[in-house]
């Protein structure tokens, strides 16, 4: 299968050249239009810059202040279901009045905490756990 365009093989050569040459032309002056572009693009890109580090500075702070806020408020939300419990002891018994009636309160359900603890205890030894 040997192809033989023997009296046309330098006018395909001379094609071939011409067309690589207004190829490369071709791309030359698209790039010099899109390097002109850039140019004029470029304040454009750096203030998008300057803007997506000062929003990246912002997050960093609002990511600080709600961990601060947090660890002010982490005891508070562990303190909550205790509080309620004991709001809630305190108001199913009428004898508890005052001050004093909640402690009573409190000093009821930290009873009946330990002994579920103990109560968890006796059935995960019994389990063999």
């Amino acid at each position: 299968m040997n192809v033989n365009l023997y009296p046309y093989n330098y006018w395909i050569l001379y094609a071939a050249i011409a067309l690589l040459v207004i190829s490369i032309i071709v791309l030359l002056a698209k790039l010099l239009k899109t390097a002109k572009t850039l140019k004029a693009m470029t304040p454009q890109l750096e203030q998008m810059a300057k803007q997506a580090k000062l929003a990246g500075i912002k997050a960093e702070a609002v990511k600080e202040k709600s961990d601060a806020d947090m660890k002010r408020i982490k005891p508070l939300l562990t303190a909550v279901p205790i509080l309620l419990a004991v709001n809630s002891i305190y108001n199913k018994d009428d004898e508890l009045e005052g001050i004093r009636g909640y402690g009573t309160a409190v000093k009821r359900y930290a009873t009946q905490k330990s002994s579920e603890q103990k109560l968890i205890k006796t059935i995960t030894k019994a389990i063999g756990r």
